[in-house]
Order: structure tokens, then C-alpha cells, then sequence
């Protein structure tokens, strides 16, 4: 990776003092690159070399590739409605809520913000649609931090429940008798005995329950998954992702109690 963002693929034939020669994926030509326009080297056997800073776009403060230990990054969630890519909102408020949570248990970390992590990510070019192209430890170089957190939450339709609810009203009636007046007018009702009725109405209420699923992962700037699991919430509500996300964050190596 070069200080400008370029990622060049192939095979660094040597290395020397000022340079290395390198070799383009599927080319023969050996090129001549300067260390000075190197971030750093990912090699086939998964070590990295860091060479300078990586110069994002429109900004002046550059990272320190060295200055990044226990530093913490959460990324962006994929966020998964009915087998369709749900909003962006949605996908924020979820990294927004697992960054709060994990920061009140940071330890001796140092979480970067929200807002950090998607300004770095959208200068650097990064989006959802192509995060697929880095590796891991690229995007920990690009925010400058030793650990990212990535993570999916998946959330379906599954059945509905029938809830009536039947209520009754009971009104008395006054038991007072029919007499004819002077008149010869019948006032009161001689059908009344005086006994109470009841009135009685019936409700539907239609509840929607969610299958809700969750994956969290955590990667170091090498590249290297060092925490992998999900988890299926045994609530059916659509928010269950809150108390998956609490059963998840507790069992990560980053978690300090």
C-alpha cells in the first residue's frame, strides 16, 4: 500500500536501501519503487511491514502506523432486514450503540468515535460496497488503529401472534316501581326488576414476532481474525439485537469487566 492509497499487488523482489523492486501480479517487469511512497508491505505469510504514514485526502493530521497499540475501531454493521440490505441509520445506530457499550468496558483502550472512523473510511474511499477489497489489516492502517470490530445483524419476519381481549361492562339499573299519577300517566318502567346488565365488547391485536441473529468479529492490524462468533436471540421483538449485542460484547477478548 502507498502513501496515496494505491494498492499494488504482486512480489517484492528485494528490498534496498532507499527502494525495492517489485513485480505486478501476472507481469515480468521488475519496477522500482521508492520507501518513501510505502505505507507498507502485507506479505504471503501474513507479516506486515510499515514504512511511512498513509497520506489521506484532506487531512493534515497523518496517522502514526506506530502509534496505534490498543487502539479500537468499530466499523459500520451490516445491517440485514427480510434478506435485503437495510439503511444506513440503521447500520450507524448499531455501530453507534456497540461503541457505547464497549467503551464503559475499554480498559487500557482507546476507542476511536463514530464519527472518526466513518470520516477516515470515507477519505480513504472506503464504503460498504467495497470494504470487501481490503484486507482487514489495511482498514486497521487506514484508522490508524491495532483492532477493528466488524460486525451483522440479520433480523426476519417469522409469525404472528393473536392476542383478544375481551372486555366486560356491568351497569345496574334502579329498581324503582311504575305508578300511574294524576294524570293517569304511567311513570317508570314495570318491566324493571331492579338487576343489573352487562355489556361486553371484544379486541384484536395482531403482534409481529423477528428472528434475530447477530456476528461479531475482531481483527489486528496483521490481518488476523482473533475473535469470531454469533449468536441467536431468543427474543422475538425487533430490537432483540440489544441484548445480542450485550451477550456478544461479554464474551470478547476487549471486554474488561
Amino acid at each position: 500500500m502507498k502513501t496515496n492509497g494505491e494498492e499494488m499487488v504482486g512480489n517484492v523482489k528485494s528490498i534496498e536501501e532507499e527502494s525495492l523492486s517489485f513485480i505486478y501480479k501476472n507481469e515480468t517487469i521488475v519496477y522500482k519503487v521508492k520507501q518513501s511512497d510505502i505505507v507498507k508491505i502485507t506479505f504471503a505469510s501474513g507479516r506486515v511491514q510499515f514504512f511511512n504514514k498513509i497520506n489521506q485526502p484532506g487531512n493534515t493530521n497523518n496517522i502514526s502506523l506506530e502509534n496505534h497499540h490498543n487502539k479500537v475501531a468499530v466499523l459500520p454493521f451490516v445491517y440485514i432486514k427480510d434478506n435485503q440490505e437495510g439503511d444506513l441509520v440503521m447500520s450507524n445506530k448499531i455501530q453507534t450503540e456497540t461503541l457505547a457499550l464497549l467503551n464503559k468496558h475499554r480498559g487500557e483502550l482507546t476507542y476511536l468515535s463514530v464519527n472518526d472512523t466513518n470520516a477516515l473510511l470515507v477519505k480513504a474511499g472506503v464504503t460498504n460496497n467495497n470494504i470487501q477489497g481490503y484486507t482487514m489489516g489495511e482498514i486497521c492502517t487506514i484508522l490508524g488503529v491495532e483492532y477493528v470490530i466488524q460486525g451483522m445483524v440479520s433480523v426476519e419476519k417469522t409469525t404472528q401472534q393473536n392476542i383478544n381481549t375481551f372486555s366486560e361492562t356491568t351497569k345496574n339499573k334502579e329498581n324503582t316501581k311504575a305508578y300511574i299519577d294524576s294524570q293517569g300517566h304511567l311513570i317508570g318502567n314495570p318491566l324493571n326488576n331492579g338487576k343489573s346488565q352487562s355489556y361486553g365488547s371484544s379486541v384484536s391485536t395482531y403482534t409481529q414476532n423477528y428472528a434475530t441473529s447477530m456476528t461479531m468479529n475482531i481483527f489486528n492490524d496483521k490481518g488476523h481474525n482473533i475473535y469470531s462468533q454469533d449468536h441467536t436471540s431468543f427474543w422475538n421483538t425487533q430490537d432483540a439485537y440489544k441484548i445480542t449485542l450485550k451477550y456478544l460484547a461479554k464474551r470478547m477478548p476487549l471486554f474488561k469487566k
